[in-house]
């Protein structure tokens, strides 16, 4: 008997994805409950690190399960290259009990979604470039099959009973605007270059830290609390303005000394480019000698 998903494959590829087969996906299908009616796309992350040497490494795992929880994991894992790799045709154990979410009703998540695990470990590792693409891309690819909108596409967090937190470092209402095309990010990122794309999330990264596990602004972990590079850069430029000491230092704000020891604190590959241009640019500002 053919499974519910057997054209997944086919329609990745069309969307210029690199699709690997797993032997016997087209077969593949968990025992717990119905085959897929699928109505939209969720989104997890692995919590396994992986890098470019590695790619890929919780393809196996999530074919067989894992102790507490049988497999298939997923219908397609999605590695640190932007490669899919198929998992699962049938019914895959991936989300568990959900909750109404955007145009989705609540019921059985293994039923209602495709599940998509972009391996990455999602803590302290965001996905790649590659990978945050090609998971829009197949995302996107998906929901155009189904005839389904942008909006029918949920990360695990916003469907989860029981607390669930990925997929990590994922601003979720973004990703959809990118799927339909338009707000922030939306066309202008669609025509992106990979290269771009990434110089753009890097930088986004340094200046305001890793995201939380919603998707919000809480930057480093430094000597004076939580700071954004950008909130330390005022605050020092307010100390200095005012004679050393950032505004507020009188009712317990913080200093310019301790606002230069939060920078130190930062790792260095993400202080000491910053630095390096605001230093560049105030010698561009220095009069010419004679």
């Amino acid at each position: 008997m053919a499974l519910p998903l057997e054209w997944l494959g086919d329609v990745l590829r069309d969307a210029q994805l690199a699709v690997h087969e797993t032997p016997g996906w087209r077969e593949r299908s968990a025992t717990s409950g119905a085959l897929p009616e699928p109505v939209g796309v969720l989104v997890h992350h692995t919590a396994t690190r992986s890098s470019p040497d590695d790619p890929a490494p919780s393809v196996q795992l999530c074919i067989d399960g894992r102790a507490d929880l049988a497999g298939p994991l997923c219908h397609a894992v999605i590695g640190f290259d932007g490669s899919v790799h198929l998992i699962a045709a049938g019914r895959a154990n991936h989300a568990g009990q959900a909750r109404e979410s955007g145009p989705n009703p609540a019921g059985d998540g293994n039923t209602l979604y495709i599940g998509f695990e972009l391996d990455y470990q999602g803590v302290d590792q965001a996905p790649s470039p590659e990978q945050y693409a090609a998971a829009r891309t197949a995302t996107a690819a998906v929901l155009g099959h189904l005839g389904r909108p942008p909006e029918a596409a949920r990360g695990h967090r916003e469907t989860s009973v029981t607390g669930k937190v990925d997929p990590g470092h994922i601003d979720l209402d973004r990703f959809r605007a990118e799927l339909a095309g338009s707000g922030p990010g939306g066309d202008q990122e669609q025509k992106m270059t990979p290269e771009q794309d990434g110089i753009l999330r890097r930088l986004e990264h340094e200046l305001l830290g890793p995201r939380g596990p919603n998707g919000e602004i809480q930057g480093w972990r430094t000597d004076v609390g939580p700071r954004t590079i950008v909130a330390m850069l005022v605050e020092l430029v307010n100390a200095q303005l005012g004679g050393g000491r950032a505004e507020g230092a009188a009712e317990g704000g913080v200093d310019a000394e301790a606002i230069k020891r939060a920078f130190r604190a930062l790792p260095p590959d993400q202080a000491a480019p910053l630095l390096a241009e605001l230093v560049r640019i105030q010698q561009e500002r220095q009069p010419s000698a004679g």
